[in-house]
This record gives structure tokens, sequence and C-alpha cells, in this order.
């Protein structure tokens, strides 16, 4: 039996989660399905705007992610107690941000009579501080998309998203790391600053153009929805520049390639095994009967 989501996720004190979802379908989710020849890659885009876009909404950091042909990553830094320090006014404009209304010539009336909702308010507030509403949010109109345009109706994703909890900064770098590296694992590229769609890339394509950003400690992502480009910001839980993720995600990937290779760890991983072995354990899913996490026990 699936382990009841309130025991995977702390809603008061939040934190940070290794979230996904996989494809229920045969035919894949964003890459060339093999066998029809068609292909879906402009999904990913659809996957990467929307999951940025809606950290601006809900209490949420962004860390990194991977778009696969099949299934998606993301790593997140969890707020929930944010949620209350957004005004009801500020509640009312997320949240018709989220679901539009027709009427959207009058919005700022539709926002100041939705303000003037407490009740209504109270409860858009626990959803917009809500990480399944996040998931929701993010999987639902993927799903109804996809079906448009595949012309069926029916189920898209694979039940409900996945979920593990990090619980340092040494566990959530591994986990960011073991999404970059996804792309090369599946043997869709040989560089790491190749791949499309990973939170990585991105990251190397703003260097590019702000060189100063390699020797910045790595922030949360966002949507510049100006210039409909992926953009880095804001305070941080790492301390890790990107410079030096990139050393520790590129000397991890030749060591996946070749073990036996006697290359030094960069200075970021003063224990190679022990940092291996964490990128590893993002590949193994959390067991049906897993111990609940801490926090529970004093609610027992």
């Amino acid at each position: 039996m699936a382990i009841p989501r309130w025991k995977l996720v702390d809603k008061e004190n939040g934190g940070c989660y290794h979230v996904g979802a996989r494809c229920v379908r045969r035919a894949w989710l964003c890459g060339r399905d093999p066998v029809s020849g068609r292909n879906f890659s402009h999904r990913r885009r659809w996957i990467e705007e929307r999951l940025l876009a809606l950290a601006k909404l809900f209490t949420v950091r962004v860390y990194s992610y991977a778009v696969m042909s099949n299934h998606y990553h993301i790593s997140l830094d969890y707020r929930p107690k944010e949620k209350h320090e957004l005004d009801d006014a500020e509640v009312a404009r997320r949240w018709l941000t989220l679901y539009p209304p027709k009427d959207s010539e009058h919005l700022d009336a539709l926002v100041a009579a939705l303000a003037a909702d407490t009740e209504r308010i109270t409860v858009l507030r626990d959803r917009l501080g809500d990480l399944s509403w996040y998931m929701r949010c993010l999987n639902e109109p993927i799903a109804r998309r996809a079906n448009r345009e595949d012309d069926c109706t029916g189920r898209f994703w694979d039940g409900r998203f996945a979920s593990k909890g990090l619980p340092d900064e040494g566990a959530l770098c591994a986990c960011m790391a073991y999404q970059d590296l996804n792309p090369i694992r599946a043997g869709m590229t040989n560089r790491v600053d190749a791949p499309e769609y990973t939170s990585l890339q991105r990251r190397l394509e703003e260097a590019e153009q702000e060189p100063e950003r390699l020797d910045e400690p790595i922030t949360p992502l966002q949507l510049d929805t100006t210039r409909r480009v992926v953009a880095s910001g804001g305070p941080s839980l790492l301390e890790i520049t990107l410079r030096e993720y990139r050393d520790q995600v590129e000397w991890t990937a030749g060591r996946n390639r070749a073990p036996t290779v006697n290359e030094r760890a960069p200075p970021t991983v003063p224990d190679p095994k022990s940092w291996l072995s964490m990128v590893a354990s993002n590949r193994r899913r959390v067991p049906k009967a897993a111990s609940p996490p801490r926090w529970t026990v004093a609610l027992a």
C-alpha cells in the first residue's frame, strides 16, 4: 500500500525534496517515440516553463530539474510557512494568475473582491503553501494539453507524484547532480553542458552572458517572462559556487563512465566514495515499508 503523503512531506515546516512524475503511456512524454516515430520534444519546454512559473506563485524554490523523455525530476525547497507572509491581496493576485478569469479587463476589481472574502482567502492561502497543490497545478495542465494534442482521453501520469526528503545541503547537491547527469546516463549526450532542459545547462547559459555567475553561490531558478529565459537569483541554502558545482558534476560524470580512472576529485568532494554513493542513492525508489520521517514521531 502507498505511503500517505502526510508521512512523506512536512506540511508545517517544509524542507528540501526530490519530486517528479512519470508518464503512464507507452508513448514517450517528451522525446521521439521509437515505435510511432513521432517527436514530442517540444513538450519538454512546456514542463520547464510551467514548473518555474509556478514557483513564483507557490511557496517553493526550484534548485534543479531535468525533463527526460518519459519523466521529470525537480529538487526544490518547500517553505509552507511563507504563506503566512502573503497578505490577502497577494493571495488573491497569485490565485487569479494561476486560474485567470475570463474578464481580465477588470482584474484589479476581481482581486479586491476575492481578497475581501476572508474564508475563501484562507483556503487559497493554504493551497499556495501546499506542495501537493504545486504538483497538481504542474501535472494537470500538461496532461490536458498533451491529451488534446494526441486527440485522446484518460490518464497521462503514472499515479501521484513521487517525493523524497533531502535532509541537508549534501543530499540536495547530490540530488541536483543526479538530475543534471540524467541525460548522460540515458545516453542522450556525453557532455554535461550539452543536454537541453536541465538546470545546469540553463545556469551555464546564463553564465555565458554574465561570467560573474560562475563564482557566485548557486541560487534558486525562476522564469524571466520578459526575456523568456531561465534566470537565477534570490537567497539560497547553498554555499557552493556554480564553477565548483560544474566541476563536481563533470568529475562525477567521468567516474560513471570510467570508474577505474584514478582522477583526483575536486575540493568540494572531500569523500569521493560517499559522494558517489549519495548521487547513486537517488536512483532507488522509496520502499513501500520505509520508516516515516523523524518529524512524524512527535505526532504519534
